[in-house]
């Protein structure tokens, strides 16, 4: 990597920026280069190191939406839920849901069922969708660590897992750069430009360099998240008000696995809190109340844990619903947009794309919803086409998200998963060629291939978790790693796993500290964050969390 990466941007006249690089400004920056437009992209941290990788890791159509009478929402969520099948199969797993309904429950049988049924009708035609209300017998056929006391039966129903939002968030920015984008992590936006015609481009700060770029730019996309009224104050916007944005917390925390399905726990506030399969683990979340702190600065409290298990017991009595039990935490801050009317969990999770500045030029991005950051790069790249005043049709529907760029049908089936003449070529176990197809899709005999070239390529990183020697190197050559963190947690899910990469950053580190020319004092720096980011995960066992 160049140590001045940004030298050749100096100056330079650009169609589109993009700030912010979760997965709606790696959407939106994909669907501009595809369009043929000249686009960079700048996050101030690694891509998909906010939001996007605090989710609750489903692509769904939402069907607690329709008790908002949300019909648009789902009818989009359920289209682009078949459109990011097709487009990343490699990261996306069909799961059951089951919504199991006592006798204290707010929601009734009846009403289950014919939500269920309109969810249906409103999905495309031609899909997977199996729905029905179970009997209990049958609920706990399928899951006996439900409940049974008061239990009256169990809606029944599918939408999928995501593996790795992060690995989606990347495959994104990584098609943006094959189609002429330049993405940059760790460079912050300082300051918005003005010119004659309104806002003209942006002075961005390279955090590795410590260099300063002025770049200029005829559309600017604000997608920083929870940032965007911050961005749009610091470039004197506010055709809309102070605020478009309204940042809601969401906490989540993971325990040992108790279930193969999804299982919705109905809160006694009315909300749902989930406990999702997810690895080794059950996932559990989320919280949603009102945030107004730094968002770089948010973390997982020791009540909010507390309020995820007590209601997941009220479903799951299992007896490792415990604090002593959860692996660790995470939380993140929604950027919903503004409605001061609503609690929380009742704004709308619609996207909204606010145009302001003369001629409409400064687009900011509101309510993101993952399943839907495919439309929303498509509406934001129309818009960018009319400030431009340029045709351009939107091609992210139909190219894959596998490093493959081809042209994907509903039909395409999984056949390139069978990986075994790979495990007999290369003789690694099936596990780790498996996490290879998981992670990089049918792109993954690049790093099968690396793996037979560099030193101790087939070796694994970590003794606990499956990933390979190859990968490190990698992430750092073809997948724009900067930092052990970027490495650990998305590039690869050792930092996700039970163990954290407590018993590996080391050595990771010294291997990643070799490739890219890192001093001692810079690996000591890179260590030092891990372990404050495995703290920050802890920090709810703290009696003052």
């Amino acid at each position: 990597m160049s140590k001045f990466r940004l030298d050749g941007l100096e100056g330079a006249e650009l169609d589109a920026v993009v700030i912010g690089g979760g997965i709606a400004g790696a959407g939106v920056a994909r669907d501009l280069a595809l369009r043929g437009v000249s686009v960079a992209l700048f996050e101030k941290s690694d891509f998909a190191s906010g939001t996007t990788s605090r989710s609750s890791k489903l692509i769904h159509g939402g069907l607690r939406y329709l008790e908002q009478l949300d019909l648009r929402l789902v009818r989009e969520s359920l289209r682009e839920r078949e459109t990011v099948r097709r487009l990343a199969p490699h990261l996306v797993r069909p799961l059951p849901f089951l919504l199991p309904i006592y006798r204290d429950s707010t929601r009734s049988l009846i009403r289950v069922r014919i939500g269920l049924r309109l969810y249906d009708r409103l999905a495309p035609r031609g899909g997977r969708e199996r729905y029905g209300v179970l009997r209990p017998v049958d609920a706990l056929a399928l899951e006996p660590g439900l409940r049974a006391e008061d239990l009256r039966g169990a809606g029944y129903y599918f939408d999928d897992l995501l593996l790795s939002p992060e690995r989606l968030c990347l495959e994104n920015v990584l098609s943006a750069c094959r189609h002429g984008a330049r993405a940059f992590n760790y460079c912050e936006v300082e300051e918005v430009l003005r010119g004659r015609a309104g806002v003209d481009g942006v002075r961005v700060r390279d955090l590795l360099s410590d260099r300063v770029y002025g770049v200029r730019a005829r559309v600017i996309i604000n997608a920083a998240g929870p940032w965007v009224d911050r961005v749009r104050a610091a470039a004197g916007i506010a055709d809309r008000g102070a605020r478009v944005v309204r940042t809601t917390k969401g906490s989540h925390c993971l325990l040992p696995r108790m279930s193969d399905r999804a299982v919705f726990a109905s809160t006694r506030d009315r909300r749902m809190v989930l406990v999702i399969p997810w690895r080794e683990f059950s996932l559990v979340g989320t919280t949603d109340t009102d945030f107004d702190g730094d968002p770089d600065r948010v973390e997982a409290t020791r009540d909010e844990v507390g309020y995820l298990l007590d209601e997941v017991r009220r479903a799951l009595p299992d007896a490792r619903v415990l604090e002593r039990e959860v692996a660790y935490t995470y939380a993140g801050v929604r950027p919903l947009s503004f409605d001061p009317r609503e609690n929380p969990s009742a704004v709308s999770r619609q996207h909204k794309v606010v145009a302001e500045g003369r001629g409409g030029r400064f687009l900011s991005i509101t309510g993101t919803k993952l399943t839907c950051f495919r439309s929303l790069a498509e509406q934001v790249g129309d818009l960018a086409m009319r400030a431009l005043g340029r045709p351009g049709d939107c091609r992210t529907a139909r190219l894959a998200l596998d490093g493959t760029d081809e042209e994907v049908s509903r039909l395409e089936a999984r056949a390139w998963m069978d990986v075994t003449p790979e495990q007999i070529r290369t003789r690694l176990p099936q596990e780790t060629i498996e996490t290879l197809v998981a992670t990089y899709g049918r792109t993954y005999t690049l790093v099968l291939d690396l793996a037979g070239k560099v030193s101790e390529g087939a070796e694994r990183l970590c003794p606990q978790n499956p990933e390979i020697v190859a990968q490190l190197h990698h992430a750092v050559n073809a997948e724009l790693a900067v930092s052990l963190q970027d490495v650990l947690l998305r590039r690869t899910g050792i930092g996700t796993s039970r163990c954290q990469g407590r018993d590996c950053a080391e050595p990771i580190g010294r291997r990643m500290g070799a490739l890219l020319g890192w001093s001692p004092r810079r690996l000591a720096a890179e260590l030092q964050a891990w372990e404050a980011h495995v703290a920050c995960s802890q920090r709810f066992r703290s009696p003052r969390a």
